[in-house]
């Protein structure tokens, strides 16, 4: 049910969200009894600042107040993603064009590499090191994290 749920929401709000010049990047709901929690993590172009995720807050009550989803009661939480929140999927790199980050690939016997993310598309992603540009196909890659 709760991915049923979970769903209804993502299809109601995502496009609003796109409108107001963000994109969602996930969405968590938790049940406790009557009331619901939802987790809403966005990334903004403007930046997802405190301001920024008290004013998505508000766009997306009214539109969830709009509608008899959550009856008698939830409580919203907008957030950024984090970041140290690990890279998996190819929109996750595109937002953090540019940075560098401590790549760890399905293959173990490619050593842990620090580069910086250079360009991403929807199957592979470019990086940059000390030793030049390569390419590496996302599925070959478990995870990122940023290097601060």
């Amino acid at each position: 049910m709760v991915e049923r749920v979970r769903q209804q929401v993502i299809d109601l709000i995502e496009k609003p969200l796109l409108h107001e010049g963000c994109e969602l990047v996930d969405v968590v709901l938790s049940r406790y009894r009557n009331n619901w929690t939802l987790r809403l993590f966005v990334f903004s172009e403007r930046g997802t600042t405190i301001d920024e995720c008290a004013r998505l807050s508000a766009v997306v009550g009214d539109i969830i107040d709009g509608t008899d989803m959550f009856e008698p009661g939830y409580t919203l939480e907008v957030s950024s993603p984090g970041l140290d929140r690990p890279l998996t999927s190819a929109r996750d790199f595109k937002y953090r064009t540019g940075e560098m980050v401590k790549i760890e690939f399905v293959n173990s016997r490619n050593k842990r590499n620090s580069a910086e993310i250079v360009s991403v598309n929807d199957q592979e992603v470019q990086f940059r090191d000390k030793d030049g540009l390569y390419t590496v196909p996302l599925e070959e890659i478990v995870k990122a994290t940023i290097v601060f």
